[in-house]
């Protein structure tokens, strides 16, 4: 599975880093590759969605979100994560990205459509169980959620059975959308 995904910073002082140590006090492992995905798909025609991509890019500037609580998608894995912010200058590049790159995607998730996107970043990819569960939703609950962060830079990112990495990375430079 692919995405394109926001990416941010992990340096050990930076939010990311507060988030790992709360999970880790939890019992539960972050994320390594912190993120959050615009779309996801089995795959993407990689030249073509490497040049429509760039080409979008120059038109978004850094920009931050903040992060307000937690949620839950209740499946199989108990998925934890960080509810985002919605404002207008992210569902506009949402609705950019989804509208321009769609025709890139093998099998595009329609969960990651602008009618149904959830901004989001998973705290845990891995099956919690019933007591990691409990115990994690209870560390976090006791925390304040509310962060902010800071994009400079988009990325296509792979999770396969056991792995994941950035495929690409691409700077942002824009000084349309901000």
């Amino acid at each position: 599975m692919y995405s394109i995904a926001s990416l941010f910073d992990t340096n050990q002082s930076g939010t990311w880093q507060k988030i790992s140590d709360l999970c880790n006090l939890s019992g539960m492992t972050t994320h390594s590759i912190p993120h959050f995905s615009w779309q996801t798909a089995d795959s993407y025609q990689t030249e073509p969605l490497n040049s429509e991509l760039q080409l979008l890019l120059k038109t978004i500037s850094p920009f931050s979100f903040t992060t307000s609580g937690l949620g839950i998608f209740n499946n199989e894995r108990k998925i934890l994560f960080l509810i985002i912010v919605k404002t207008r200058v992210l569902l506009e590049i949402h609705e950019s990205l989804w509208n321009h790159l769609t025709r890139f995607a093998n099998n595009p998730r329609l969960y990651y459509s602008p009618t149904n996107w959830i901004p989001h970043i998973s705290i845990n990819l891995n099956k919690l169980n019933d007591e990691q569960f409990k115990w994690s939703l209870s560390t976090l609950l006791k925390s304040n959620l509310n962060f902010e962060f800071e994009v400079k830079k988009f990325g296509i990112i792979y999770l396969e059975q056991g792995s994941s990495g950035i495929e690409a990375d691409f700077p942002l430079k824009g000084k349309g959308v901000s």
